[in-house]
């Protein structure tokens, strides 16, 4: 499959890479600055910003699958991820790309039962503008022709990939606060082929 993965420098978008390359996709690493990525066997780099249309339309067209593993640096969207909706979909939807897999976050759904007090806490006074932002990006997405998924994890870690992760569609599994970054790029990449999740937002948590 030919995939190409936005926001590929960050920390999710280079687990996300290193998965694909190892599964036999064709991939395309689509980033503001191509140096931020040393050069990789079998990685095309292309430069793109989500926030331009003009420079989304152009890489997107020729491959299956977008994935979107884009982030701001702070806890801040500033519209990033409604700005990206706004880009991606009419590319994907002129080129006839079908599939699109986009990271959240599990704090998107406001009353999720699961949530700790704590969480729930932060989610609606530090973390509200980016956790609406995220929002805005899924309900345009949820619009759209294409085929999405949108894989919401509780916090990422650095910790050595488990398999033993728990998926729940639009819940934060029982107790869950966290999972490694490596779990959540392996279940992406399984879902490219899978489409088990499809139209569907999988919650991943330990």
């Amino acid at each position: 499959m030919k995939v190409i993965i936005f926001g590929a420098a960050g920390r999710a978008g280079r687990a996300i890479v290193t998965e694909a390359l190892a599964a036999g996709h064709d991939v395309t690493a689509a980033v503001r600055d191509p140096a931020k990525l040393p050069p990789v066997d079998r990685l095309t780099v292309a430069r793109a910003d989500v926030r331009d249309p003009d420079s989304v339309r152009a890489v997107v067209a020729g491959h299956d699958a977008v994935i979107s593993a884009i982030g701001p640096a702070g806890r801040h969207a500033n519209g990033l991820y409604s700005d990206a909706a706004r880009a991606v979909i009419p590319a994907m939807e002129s080129a006839g790309v079908p599939r699109l897999i986009a990271i959240t976050s599990s704090g998107v759904r406001r009353d999720d039962p699961n949530h700790a007090l704590w969480y729930r806490c932060l989610a609606r006074t530090l973390m509200n503008e980016l956790y609406g932002d995220m929002r805005l990006m899924e309900s345009r997405i949820s619009e759209s022709t294409v085929d999405w998924t949108f894989v919401r994890p509780t916090r990422l870690t650095d910790d050595p990939p488990t398999a033993t992760y728990r998926v729940q569609d639009g819940e934060t599994p029982s107790g869950g606060w966290k999972v490694p970054v490596t779990d959540v790029a392996r279940f992406i990449v399984e879902e490219l082929d899978g489409h088990r999740w499809s139209h569907a937002a999988p919650t991943l948590a330990q």
